[in-house]
């Protein structure tokens, strides 16, 4: 396997835990829905990445779902995002027009353009301008609307787990949106420049999910999930506060700290 496969089948992966605590915690909320059609595909998106870079499979094939993975991607995550600013539910999602028209341009062959096979086996597609004009009109209606709003939600909303929510959502957003502009570099569809950005994404929602409640789900397997993954098991002085500052929390664990006459004193006297 070489590097430029690795990087989307790492991103891949890195989604995994998200599936498991979705799967872990129903029956789903809205926003649970909502945030499961955006794993799909980007899953898929990263995975058809790693499959084309490896040449498992037919690249020409690839080359096409890839578009129309990314471009779904986007969609269910605007979809997600307008969770935080709307209430109601969507009655006619008006943003499956990026995908059907995708879909067309895919079917009649507009996208992609071109694919390449380097002398070292990687391949290059070109997915064209009109891939590119795609892109940026979804980018500068759907995703300026939803960053506005989230903007907007974060100064009037005076719920600090609200907010964190907010926080780690805009920064997801932005990773993703700089990493796939990057792809449009020069040099930036030879390397696997987007899945990088998929990869930060996975982690930022990952931590706000278990950490920040960005989804609602179980008190027990959410404080296993952040003592076990995140802080290796036992309190620590770093994260005693944030730990405390769970409401169905009125104890912790303390380990190696224990051993320690400033880190145990630090433990014992945390911001309450």
């Amino acid at each position: 396997m070489n590097f430029h496969a690795a990087i989307p089948l790492i991103a891949t992966i890195a989604y995994i835990p998200l599936f498991v605590i979705l799967l872990s915690n129903r029956p789903w909320q809205r926003r649970h829905r909502l945030f499961l059609l955006f794993l799909i595909p980007a899953m898929l998106w990263s995975l058809s990445g790693f499959l084309l870079r490896s040449g498992l499979f037919m690249p020409h094939i690839l080359a096409k779902i890839i578009p129309s993975a990314t471009i779904w991607m986007l969609i269910q995550l605007h979809y997600f995002i307008s969770s935080f600013y709307r209430s109601e539910r969507i009655k006619i999602p008006l943003a499956y027009t990026f995908l059907v028209v995708t879909l067309v341009l895919t079917g009649l062959d507009y996208i992609p353009q071109s694919i390449e096979v380097t002398a070292e086996g990687t391949v290059i597609v070109n997915y064209g301008i009109g891939m590119v004009a795609l892109g940026l009109l979804f980018l500068f209606t759907l995703g300026v609307k939803d960053v506005y709003s989230l903007l907007q939600r974060y100064k009037t909303s005076s719920d600090a787990s609200e907010r964190n929510q907010i926080m780690y959502s805009l920064a997801a957003t932005g990773v993703l949106t700089v990493f796939l502009l990057g792809s449009f570099t020069p040099g930036g569809g030879q390397y696997p420049v987007p899945h990088i950005g998929n990869f930060v994404t996975a982690c930022i929602f990952t931590y706000a999910v278990v950490a920040h409640r960005l989804l609602d789900i179980r008190v027990i397997f959410r404080q296993a999930f952040i003592n076990v993954i995140l802080y290796g098991g036992s309190v620590k002085p770093e994260n005693v506060d944030t730990l405390m500052a769970e409401k169905e929390i009125d104890g912790v664990l303390v380990g190696g700290a224990s051993l320690q006459p400033e880190s145990f004193a630090r433990i014992v006297k945390y911001s309450q």
